[in-house]
């Protein structure tokens, strides 16, 4: 295969809650290709993924602020503005914005320029509108660009005009889902080639690391509306009320902890709940292995935001351990209920916790949902599958 070099471009990097960016770049960095990441800010997290200790690739931090905007006099975004902008890009964004793009794509430009090796594409994730930056760096160098549409920036309260001239910007849209780009095409109205990348992980690094731990409950996530998380818990707080002696272990931190523990509390089951917030990439795969039931209750959140193909249901799926989630967007496309997991309808939780008491009352049942699960993943969405099909997009983009 010929050896590519490929600019990512991204929020913020490396980011825990974005794993399947790092297993993208992890595994095309093992195949030989060159790798530079281009981000607006760096998270600053205590915890990181180990696949972040185990490449070594230039990344780029931008630093545009109000004060760079004399910049833009200069002679590079000036020729950015006027060469590779088009009508929309006036039309559709704030003054605010356009500057922002501007010199985001400068200071893109410069990294590019300053690699000891030629990019051959840029590739940024998720369609928001800061990735106008990516199509000016890579247009000034007339390189070809793409971008991969995720979740929030597509489905909550989305600024259509601005989704869709970002994506039929592009050079080619990469989605994680057949749900994705099914909406792109009907609500958003984006007429660019589209193709499915599952975002995903290295199935390999989550072997069963653990004995099961019986009536062992777990969900792995950001504690955010769009996790369903309150069902969860009122399912877990209905089983204890049936007589189950659960124990509901959540990973995770978000703005919604508070609301949470006040819900435990409420309930009267703080003995039965145990928030871990961020884990290390060794504790979390022993708290999957040890899990009876992995849930993750997803909804459609009240203003449109939703998961698509969580990439935490292929990791617990690949750690052997029987998965619960929803009906939610493409999750059915991962998991086919009866076989390698079990689905339940979004925001019910009386349903939610009678699948789970099914699962724990049946270890037969469990065990061979766990083990069709784990093959699921293994022949489906292993993360070299899919940078198979990502390199055959950047190739046939040349």
């Amino acid at each position: 295969m010929e050896q590519l070099g490929v600019l990512y471009y991204v929020s913020s990097f490396p980011k825990l809650s974005e794993s399947f960016i790092l297993n993208e770049i992890n595994e095309l960095y093992n195949r030989g290709h060159n790798i530079a990441v281009f981000a607006q800010s760096d998270p600053e997290e205590n915890i990181t993924h180990e696949e972040y200790e185990d490449i070594n690739v230039p990344v780029c931090y931008a630093d545009a602020s109000y004060t760079d905007f004399p910049q833009l006099l200069s002679k590079k975004p000036a020729q950015m503005a006027i060469s590779h902008t088009t009508d929309g890009f006036l039309e559709y964004y704030s003054p605010k914005q356009i500057g922002h793009n501007l010199l985001l794509g400068k200071q893109c430009a410069e990294f590019i320029e300053s690699l000891d090796f030629d990019i051959d594409v840029v590739n940024a994730h998720f369609a928001s509108p800061t990735r106008i930056g990516a199509i000016l760096a890579a247009r000034h160098y007339g390189i070809s660009c793409t971008v991969t549409a995720h979740a929030f920036e597509i489905f909550r309260s989305p600024n259509v005009p601005q989704v869709r001239y970002i994506c039929d910007s592009m050079d080619h849209v990469i989605v994680p889902s057949e749900y994705n780009r099914d909406y792109l095409r009907e609500e958003i109205g984006i007429a660019n080639d589209i193709t499915v990348v599952p975002a995903t992980t290295q199935v390999e690094k989550f072997e069963p690391a653990a004995p099961t731990v019986e009536n062992r409950l777990l969900t792995v996530a950001r504690l955010v509306e769009k996790k369903g998380y309150e069902y969860g818990i009122e399912a877990v707080n209905k089983l204890i009320e049936q007589g189950y002696d659960v124990e509901y272990h959540i990973v995770g931190t978000g703005d919604r902890k508070d609301r949470l523990q006040q819900q435990v509390k409420e309930n009267g089951i703080e003995d039965h709940v145990e928030f871990l917030d961020h884990v290390s990439d060794e504790r979390l795969q022993k708290e999957l292995s040890e899990a009876a039931v992995f849930m993750l209750p997803c909804v459609i959140a009240e203003d449109g935001d939703r998961d698509a193909m969580p990439v935490v249901l292929k990791e617990a799926m690949a750690s052997e351990t029987a998965c619960v989630s929803t009906t939610v967007s493409a999750i059915p496309e991962l998991i086919t209920d009866g076989h390698d997991g079990l689905l339940v309808p979004e925001k019910e939780p009386d349903e939610l916790a009678s699948t789970v008491q099914e699962l724990l009352g049946n270890p037969e049942k469990r065990k061979d949902i766990a083990v069709n699960g784990r093959e699921t993943v293994h022949n489906k969405f292993d993360i070299a599958e899919s940078v198979d099909t990502l390199t055959e997009v950047f190739e046939s983009l040349e």
